[in-house]
């Protein structure tokens, strides 16, 4: 698969509609972005239920899409998340028989496959991440998870005829146990026997990566490598929101951007990301920052702010935080004086920082702290302050 520039809908929590998506690939085409990964995790027969084929509509529906990313040249990418229950006892070691012939998970794996190229896209994704240490249960003649990973991703390459990507099990430096010998082990094994036709998509050092792309050790080169970034993502804390400049760290060509699921947001950090792309101080991803944030009718007051909204934990910050006075002036005017679909998605994050800061100064009255927080933050704020 050619280098990309992407989008993924692989987040927890949300789910686009059909209507969001046409509006990404507009913003993607305009921005010259090259790849579309659907692999949302609310969409129960991509995960949870993914041996339940897609009915007609749904099917329909996809095709239409693919159509309009095809129209848009924009590789539209079909996940299939099977690692929370595949079978590795219908894969079995040996390859030397059909496909085609196989029963069981493979059979399902390998129709699902083929249903969603039909209908459209331009390549699979194999993504067995955020999955519990329980392939023994289920290994079948397999005695590596790296090997059964690695040779599943092979077999379907081979089946489908079409590119496959691998979202690893350990997908990130930091996911590597000490203690726990298969951990250490897995990347090792999936990059000893994995195609070099499948491309591997990795994080980096961490989940939400300050180093992305290569693995510490060193086990991925010079194996060509996709960055899932989630730098914006929000899915594992939804009570923030990081909207901030973005930290390129490091040049990848092929760096897929997973961000909140929320259309407008969205919208706006896919810009943010292309208008940085090429920023190479912190002084001109900051101007890139701004130049969006005009374009999108973001008003001054969300500056003042900004710095409670800016980047995951670890990162340097890339503002300087108000006081409390003119945060509270500042989001007066940004609750109740913006009105635009973006104002409507970060509502509920405007409101949450303004009970935040009541809290930290300690004046917000007993009565709205049991009314604004749930029980078992409310109950511990009321004991700390007696």
């Amino acid at each position: 698969m050619a280098e990309a520039r992407g989008y993924i809908e692989g987040y927890y929590g949300k789910l686009l509609t059909w209507d969001d998506r046409a509006r990404l690939l507009k913003r993607m085409q305009r921005l010259g972005m090259t790849g579309y990964l659907y692999a949302p995790k609310e969409d129960a027969l991509h995960r949870w239920q993914w041996r339940i084929p897609y009915n007609a509509e749904w099917t329909s529906r996809f095709a239409a899409f693919a159509n309009a990313a095809n129209a848009a040249h924009i590789d539209l990418v079909a996940g299939i998340a099977p690692g929370l229950d595949f079978d590795f006892a219908s894969l079995g070691p040996d390859a030397s028989k059909s496909d085609d012939a196989a029963g069981g998970d493979l059979a399902l794996l390998l129709a699902k496959a083929r249903h969603l190229l039909a209908a459209g896209a331009t390549g699979i994704t194999l993504l067995m991440d955020d999955i519990d240490a329980d392939f023994a249960t289920r290994c079948g003649a397999f005695t590596s998870e790296g090997v059964a990973h690695a040779t599943l991703a092979n077999r379907l390459a081979t089946a489908v005829d079409a590119p496959v990507m691998l979202v690893p099990r350990i997908y990130a430096d930091s996911l590597i146990q000490p203690d726990d010998l298969h951990s250490i082990g897995y990347l090792a094994d999936v990059t000893a026997v994995l195609a070099p036709s499948v491309r591997l998509i990795y994080c980096g050092d961490d989940i939400v990566a300050q180093r992305p792309g290569r693995d510490a050790a060193g086990l991925l080169n010079p194996r060509e490598v996709t960055v899932w970034d989630n730098f914006y993502a929000n899915d594992y804390c939804p009570r923030r929101l990081f909207v901030g400049p973005w930290r390129a760290r490091g040049h990848h060509q092929s760096l897929w951007l997973n961000p909140t699921g929320m259309i407008e947001t969205d919208l706006l950090l896919l810009a943010i990301m292309e208008e940085s792309r090429d920023a190479d101080s912190d002084a001109a991803r900051h101007a890139a920052w701004n130049r969006v944030m005009a374009a999108h009718d973001v008003p001054d007051a969300f500056r003042v702010v900004a710095g409670f909204f800016d980047a995951p934990y670890g990162f340097e910050p890339a503002f300087t935080l108000p006081d409390t006075t003119a945060a509270l002036a500042a989001l007066d005017q940004l609750l109740w004086r913006w009105k635009s679909p973006l104002q409507r998605e970060w509502y509920p994050l405007l409101m949450g920082l303004k009970h935040d800061l009541a809290i930290g100064d300690n004046t917000l009255p007993l009565i709205r702290l049991q009314k604004t927080q749930l029980a078992p933050l409310s109950m511990r704020l009321d004991d700390a302050s007696r």
